[in-house]
């Protein structure tokens, strides 16, 4: 059996490599192909890919191969048009979600939103609030399984031991996102830090399509805060050196709180859109009372075992699927 595995956006290139892993340890054959900003993510998980820099179509006039396994992605069609290259070839095809949203959108043309979707011959869902979603917006039942998120299961496999409860919090990663009322929710981290003396170093990421922003290294620079600018290329690596995170709604939060990090969501005068709130893995933080409890008082219990039972060998399940479908 050889799997042919492509990706284009990050996300979906973080599902895909943590499978294409699962499967090349169970000794399958696995091509893997990734476009873009799937580039580096594959990198980041040690996955080797030959990387594709320009246009896509080519690739696909000498590309065999038993099944087809995707990401999918929001700003190029290079998924979509494997899934098309597959129906044509007669190859059965499997779509990874790497997240609960746009699930319909995921898997229609960008230039022509209102064209029929091109759906795969399964779609993975991440568990079942995911699964309904993907009901709601459209996804034929009989292709959705609900197996988990590969990349989840990566995460949580390598989860860093809890620190000791009594030892006060003293390096803080926070992530700041563009359009997400960043400089309020900055200002008032800053107003909650100053008073906070366990602190040793506040760490700001800026997100790719942030930069550094002036205004927020105005706001730390005139805190008198311990600050740096985290510019590391792999964020994974950084969270390891720190006692917590704190962001807006970015992804990041997730991924700290599966590596067993204390992720605390500020949504302060935005809207909560991160699903993980609701489950107990992220904690929301909606006010500056609410921070400085998280800060003095952290919570370190377990993040919700169902789920993270639900998500640990995720990656394993989808090699099996893709198996078991041939």
């Amino acid at each position: 059996m050889k799997i042919i595995a492509i990706a284009h956006d990050p996300g979906g290139a973080n599902a895909v490599a943590a499978t294409v892993a699962a499967l090349r340890a169970a000794g399958t054959q696995v091509e893997a192909y990734a476009k873009g900003p799937a580039i580096p993510q594959f990198q980041r998980l040690a996955v080797a890919c030959t990387p594709i820099y320009e246009e896509h179509q080519t690739l696909f006039v000498n590309l065999r191969g038993d099944i087809l396994l995707t990401g999918t992605s929001q700003y190029d069609e290079f998924e979509r048009d494997a899934i098309f290259w597959a129906r044509q070839e007669h190859i059965l095809s499997i779509a990874v979600i790497d997240y609960w949203a746009n699930y319909r959108q995921r898997f229609q043309p960008i230039n022509n939103p209102n064209a029929e979707p091109i759906f795969p011959d399964i779609i993975t869902a991440i568990d079942e609030v995911c699964a309904a979603g993907m009901l709601v917006d459209g996804i034929p039942k009989k292709r959705i399984r609900i197996v988990g998120q590969p990349y989840f299961s990566w995460l949580i496999a390598r989860q860093k031991s809890r620190k000791s409860i009594l030892k006060p919090i003293e390096n803080i990663l926070f992530a700041s996102q563009p359009n997400a009322n960043e400089i309020e929710i900055l200002n008032v981290l800053i107003k909650v830090l100053i008073d906070y003396k366990p602190l040793k170093k506040l760490l700001i990421r800026f997100h790719p399509r942030q930069g550094k922003c002036r205004a927020s290294l105005d706001l730390l620079a005139q805190s008198g805060l311990p600050f740096a600018i985290d510019q590391s290329a792999d964020p994974l690596a950084t969270l390891y050196q720190q006692d917590i995170m704190l962001g807006i709604t970015s992804i990041i939060l997730i991924e700290a709180a599966l590596m067993g990090i204390l992720a605390g969501s500020l949504v302060i005068g935005v809207d909560d859109t991160l699903i993980t709130n609701q489950r107990g893995i992220t904690i929301p933080l909606k006010s500056s009372k609410k921070l400085r409890e998280f800060l003095y008082f952290p919570q370190y219990g377990e993040i919700e075992e169902q789920f993270v039972e639900q998500q640990r060998y995720a990656d394993l399940r989808v090699a099996q699927l893709c198996k078991a479908i041939i």
